[in-house]
């Protein structure tokens, strides 16, 4: 059976189906400390580095496609 690898903050995790919802993918990093809320209580956005791709709960990653993520809360947090 074929694994897909992908990255979320540096942490590397495995999904048996090539197409999962963003919302999985930030379950699961949450569960391996990758993030620190819980992404079902403070939404999360999925960034593809170097890119202008994102993606939030409920939309279907590609993991064939993308495999590297940076997660933060969506309302990000202000710059002082």
């Amino acid at each position: 059976m074929d694994r897909y690898e992908y990255k979320v903050n540096g942490e590397t995790f495995f999904s048996e189906k090539r197409a999962v919802d963003a919302a999985v993918l930030l379950r699961a990093a949450f569960a391996g400390k990758a993030v620190g809320e819980d992404p079902d209580k403070t939404g999360y956005v999925l960034r593809v580095p170097d890119s202008d791709v994102t993606f939030v709960s409920g939309q279907v990653v590609e993991l064939d496609k993308y495999g590297i993520f940076r997660a933060a809360p969506e309302q990000g947090a202000p710059f002082a």
